[in-house]
Protein backbone atom coordinates (compact mmCIF):
# COMPACT_ATOMS: atom_id res chain seq x y z
CA UNK A 1 0.00 0.00 0.00
CA UNK A 2 1.26 3.63 -0.58
CA UNK A 3 1.85 5.70 1.82
CA UNK A 4 0.97 9.41 1.71
CA UNK A 5 2.89 12.00 2.94
CA UNK A 6 1.59 15.09 4.85
CA UNK A 7 3.69 17.48 2.85
CA UNK A 8 5.43 20.08 4.51
CA UNK A 9 5.65 23.56 3.10
CA UNK A 10 8.48 25.08 4.58
CA UNK A 11 11.27 22.97 3.00
CA UNK A 12 12.40 23.17 -0.88
CA UNK A 13 14.41 20.76 -2.14
CA UNK A 14 16.37 21.60 -5.04
CA UNK A 15 18.28 18.65 -6.62
CA UNK A 16 20.66 18.28 -10.05
CA UNK A 17 23.98 17.83 -11.47
CA UNK A 18 26.95 19.66 -10.89
CA UNK A 19 26.99 22.99 -12.84
CA UNK A 20 23.17 23.84 -13.59
CA UNK A 21 22.75 26.51 -10.08
CA UNK A 22 21.66 24.57 -7.63
CA UNK A 23 23.72 26.60 -5.00
CA UNK A 24 23.44 29.54 -6.15
CA UNK A 25 19.92 29.87 -6.17
CA UNK A 26 19.64 28.34 -2.60
CA UNK A 27 21.48 31.34 -1.50
CA UNK A 28 18.63 33.26 -3.42
CA UNK A 29 15.79 31.09 -1.63
CA UNK A 30 17.71 31.50 1.66
CA UNK A 31 18.07 35.18 1.67
CA UNK A 32 14.24 35.85 0.26
CA UNK A 33 12.39 33.78 2.82
CA UNK A 34 15.00 33.71 5.61
CA UNK A 35 15.52 29.88 5.82
CA UNK A 36 18.84 27.83 6.67
CA UNK A 37 20.40 26.07 3.67
CA UNK A 38 21.43 22.26 3.87
CA UNK A 39 24.38 22.26 1.25
CA UNK A 40 24.80 18.27 1.04
CA UNK A 41 27.58 17.99 -0.88
CA UNK A 42 29.56 20.19 1.78
CA UNK A 43 28.77 16.82 4.57
CA UNK A 44 29.87 14.52 2.07
CA UNK A 45 33.26 16.72 1.63
CA UNK A 46 33.62 16.55 5.66
CA UNK A 47 33.81 12.76 4.99
CA UNK A 48 36.85 13.27 2.42
CA UNK A 49 38.19 15.40 5.16
CA UNK A 50 37.95 13.29 8.13
CA UNK A 51 39.51 10.76 6.06
CA UNK A 52 42.48 12.81 4.64
CA UNK A 53 42.64 15.43 7.18
CA UNK A 54 42.07 13.28 10.51
CA UNK A 55 43.75 9.70 9.24
CA UNK A 56 40.14 7.97 9.37
CA UNK A 57 41.28 5.03 7.17
CA UNK A 58 38.25 2.95 7.33
CA UNK A 59 34.48 3.31 6.57
CA UNK A 60 33.53 2.27 10.20
CA UNK A 61 36.01 4.15 12.20
CA UNK A 62 33.83 7.47 9.83
CA UNK A 63 30.66 6.49 10.32
CA UNK A 64 31.92 6.07 14.98
CA UNK A 65 33.02 9.43 14.43
CA UNK A 66 30.34 10.87 12.53
CA UNK A 67 27.81 9.18 14.87
CA UNK A 68 29.53 10.44 18.42
CA UNK A 69 29.94 13.97 16.82
CA UNK A 70 28.18 17.50 16.96
CA UNK A 71 27.72 18.21 13.32
CA UNK A 72 25.89 21.38 12.79
CA UNK A 73 25.51 23.12 9.34
CA UNK A 74 25.90 26.87 9.39
CA UNK A 75 24.36 29.35 6.64
CA UNK A 76 27.02 32.13 6.34
CA UNK A 77 24.40 34.56 4.12
CA UNK A 78 27.00 37.63 4.37
CA UNK A 79 29.59 34.99 2.87
CA UNK A 80 27.39 33.55 0.80
CA UNK A 81 29.05 30.21 1.72
CA UNK A 82 27.88 27.07 3.86
CA UNK A 83 30.23 26.15 6.77
CA UNK A 84 30.32 22.71 8.89
CA UNK A 85 30.61 23.38 13.12
CA UNK A 86 32.33 20.01 13.48
CA UNK A 87 32.20 20.13 17.42
CA UNK A 88 33.47 23.21 18.30
CA UNK A 89 35.45 24.37 14.87
CA UNK A 90 34.33 25.87 12.10
CA UNK A 91 35.25 24.46 8.78
CA UNK A 92 34.34 26.54 5.37
CA UNK A 93 37.59 26.68 3.17
CA UNK A 94 39.40 23.79 3.98
CA UNK A 95 36.55 21.35 2.67
CA UNK A 96 36.73 23.23 -0.62
CA UNK A 97 39.85 21.44 -2.31
CA UNK A 98 39.89 18.82 -4.93
CA UNK A 99 41.59 16.58 -3.46
CA UNK A 100 39.21 16.45 -0.95
CA UNK A 101 36.52 16.36 -3.37
CA UNK A 102 37.61 13.00 -4.86
CA UNK A 103 37.77 11.25 -1.34
CA UNK A 104 34.50 12.65 -1.15
CA UNK A 105 33.31 11.32 -4.26
CA UNK A 106 34.85 7.61 -3.61
CA UNK A 107 33.27 7.67 -0.12
CA UNK A 108 30.11 8.54 -1.13
CA UNK A 109 29.02 5.01 -2.61
CA UNK A 110 29.31 3.58 0.12
CA UNK A 111 25.74 2.86 2.12
CA UNK A 112 27.36 2.83 5.42
CA UNK A 113 29.00 6.74 4.63
CA UNK A 114 25.29 7.26 3.27
CA UNK A 115 23.50 6.15 5.84
CA UNK A 116 25.25 7.92 8.73
CA UNK A 117 24.67 11.22 6.78
CA UNK A 118 21.54 11.09 5.82
CA UNK A 119 20.51 10.96 9.58
CA UNK A 120 22.35 14.33 9.95
CA UNK A 121 20.72 15.59 6.43
CA UNK A 122 17.30 15.35 8.59
CA UNK A 123 18.19 16.87 11.95
CA UNK A 124 19.22 20.02 9.72
CA UNK A 125 15.65 20.73 8.96
CA UNK A 126 14.24 22.82 12.02
CA UNK A 127 9.95 23.06 12.18
CA UNK A 128 10.29 26.91 13.47
CA UNK A 129 12.66 28.31 10.30
CA UNK A 130 12.27 26.78 6.65
CA UNK A 131 15.16 24.82 5.16
CA UNK A 132 16.87 24.77 1.68
CA UNK A 133 18.13 21.05 0.49
CA UNK A 134 20.40 21.55 -1.85
CA UNK A 135 21.40 18.24 -3.34
CA UNK A 136 21.03 15.16 -5.39
CA UNK A 137 18.37 13.03 -3.75
CA UNK A 138 17.29 16.06 -1.49
CA UNK A 139 13.71 15.72 -2.99
CA UNK A 140 13.76 11.43 -3.86
CA UNK A 141 15.62 10.04 -0.25
CA UNK A 142 15.66 12.79 1.93
CA UNK A 143 12.46 14.81 1.97
CA UNK A 144 9.84 13.39 0.03
CA UNK A 145 7.82 15.41 2.22
CA UNK A 146 8.80 18.52 0.90
CA UNK A 147 6.05 20.34 -0.84
CA UNK A 148 8.25 21.92 -3.28
CA UNK A 149 10.71 19.98 -4.99
CA UNK A 150 12.65 21.19 -7.92
CA UNK A 151 15.05 19.46 -10.44
CA UNK A 152 17.77 21.48 -12.28
CA UNK A 153 19.12 20.59 -15.82
CA UNK A 154 21.22 22.18 -18.11
CA UNK A 155 23.17 20.56 -21.06
CA UNK A 156 26.81 19.23 -20.49
CA UNK A 157 28.25 22.06 -22.32
CA UNK A 158 26.96 24.47 -20.60
CA UNK A 159 28.07 23.30 -17.70
CA UNK A 160 31.29 22.80 -18.83
CA UNK A 161 31.63 26.42 -19.76
CA UNK A 162 30.02 27.51 -16.42
CA UNK A 163 32.75 25.39 -14.78
CA UNK A 164 35.31 26.62 -16.89
CA UNK A 165 34.79 30.30 -16.37
CA UNK A 166 34.69 29.46 -12.64
CA UNK A 167 38.51 27.64 -12.69
CA UNK A 168 39.76 30.85 -14.82
CA UNK A 169 38.35 33.43 -12.50
CA UNK A 170 40.74 31.39 -9.60
CA UNK A 171 43.47 31.46 -11.91
CA UNK A 172 43.52 27.81 -13.08
CA UNK A 173 43.89 26.41 -16.75
CA UNK A 174 41.29 24.62 -18.23
CA UNK A 175 41.39 21.61 -21.13
CA UNK A 176 37.43 21.96 -22.18
CA UNK A 177 37.50 18.53 -23.55
CA UNK A 178 38.52 17.05 -20.44
CA UNK A 179 36.63 18.57 -18.28
CA UNK A 180 33.21 17.89 -20.12
CA UNK A 181 34.46 14.34 -20.22
CA UNK A 182 34.85 14.25 -16.42
CA UNK A 183 31.00 16.10 -16.32
CA UNK A 184 29.39 13.42 -18.55
CA UNK A 185 31.02 10.95 -16.65
CA UNK A 186 30.04 12.13 -12.96
CA UNK A 187 26.40 12.29 -14.69
CA UNK A 188 27.01 8.95 -15.35
CA UNK A 189 27.69 7.96 -12.33
CA UNK A 190 25.20 10.15 -10.28
CA UNK A 191 22.47 8.48 -12.63
CA UNK A 192 23.11 4.90 -12.29
CA UNK A 193 24.21 4.20 -9.01
CA UNK A 194 22.54 2.03 -7.16
CA UNK A 195 22.22 4.13 -3.91
CA UNK A 196 19.68 6.90 -4.01
CA UNK A 197 20.30 7.44 -7.75
CA UNK A 198 20.39 11.03 -9.41
CA UNK A 199 16.23 11.31 -10.68
CA UNK A 200 13.73 13.86 -10.24
CA UNK A 201 11.15 13.46 -7.55
CA UNK A 202 7.54 12.45 -9.17
CA UNK A 203 6.26 15.52 -8.27
CA UNK A 204 9.47 17.67 -8.81
CA UNK A 205 9.49 20.84 -11.17
CA UNK A 206 12.07 20.47 -13.62
CA UNK A 207 13.73 23.21 -15.14
CA UNK A 208 16.68 23.71 -17.25
CA UNK A 209 18.67 26.65 -17.08
CA UNK A 210 20.81 26.03 -19.91
CA UNK A 211 19.51 29.16 -21.35
CA UNK A 212 17.87 31.20 -18.03
CA UNK A 213 19.95 33.47 -15.83
CA UNK A 214 19.72 33.03 -12.33
CA UNK A 215 17.27 35.51 -11.83
CA UNK A 216 14.47 33.85 -14.31
CA UNK A 217 14.98 30.47 -12.29
CA UNK A 218 14.53 32.30 -8.94
CA UNK A 219 11.39 33.59 -10.38
CA UNK A 220 10.20 30.57 -11.72
CA UNK A 221 10.99 29.02 -8.18
CA UNK A 222 9.34 31.53 -6.07
CA UNK A 223 6.07 31.10 -8.37
CA UNK A 224 5.26 27.70 -7.63
CA UNK A 225 6.10 28.46 -3.72
CA UNK A 226 3.82 31.09 -4.00
CA UNK A 227 1.08 28.48 -5.66
CA UNK A 228 1.27 26.04 -1.87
Amino acid sequence: MDVILKLVRNIITIDGPSGVGKGTLAFLLAEKLDWHILDSGLLYRLVGYLSLKEKLETTREIVQFLNKSKIQLVTNLKEGICEIKLNKKILGKELRNENIASRASELAKKEEIRNAIIKIQRNAYDSEKGLIADGRDMGTIIFPEAALKVFLLASPEVRAERRANQLKEKGMSVIMHDLLEQIQQRDEEDINRKISPLKPADDAIVIDTSSLSIKEVEKKVMENFKKL
